[in-house]
């Protein structure tokens, strides 16, 4: 489970077992600033095996094999700032630690705080910067075999 925006500091093991209703859980806190950008990641122990992780701005990259099919993977935890430079920061340090560890299966889930195509930016019109934005994301989707799964349910999710 992935929470982005959480305002949440001193994450502990009794607050994590609350929120997910066991003891069997792992847990990874990223304190943003001044209460903006937390992130908790969260595991069932008996589903995945922790191995290591990796905390930037803005990410938690967990490290583990899925207990079932043994299979090692990445599943990272993200919420990207608001402005582009910072976005363009963390699309690359992403993309090199993916680069590192290709041998493994990724999913990256969370809030990019960027659109793929105007189509998305309801209401407005998309300027220069905004079009660098969906340019840069669109090219740090491709570049690193992303696949943005179709979601069911609501337009914007």
């Amino acid at each position: 489970m992935f929470l982005q925006e959480t305002k949440a500091n001193g994450v502990t093991q009794q607050k994590c077992c609350s929120l997910w209703g066991t003891n069997k859980i792992g847990w990874l806190h990223l304190e943003g600033v001044n209460g903006g950008g937390c992130l908790l990641s969260m595991w069932y122990e008996d589903a995945f095996s922790y191995e290591s992780h990796i905390m930037g701005k803005g990410f938690i990259a967990v490290f583990g094999k899925n207990r079932v099919s043994n299979l090692s993977c990445v599943i990272v935890n993200v919420y990207a700032a608001c402005n582009l430079r910072d976005k363009k920061t963390l699309w690359e340090e992403l993309s090199s630690v993916k680069r590192a560890y290709q041998d493994k299966v990724w999913c990256l889930c969370g809030d990019f705080n960027a659109v793929r195509s105007q189509c998305e930016r309801k209401g407005i019109r998309v300027r220069d910067d905004q079009a660098k934005e969906i340019e840069g994301f669109n090219s740090f989707i491709d570049t690193n075999a992303l696949l943005d799964l179709p979601l069911v349910g609501k337009k914007f999710t």
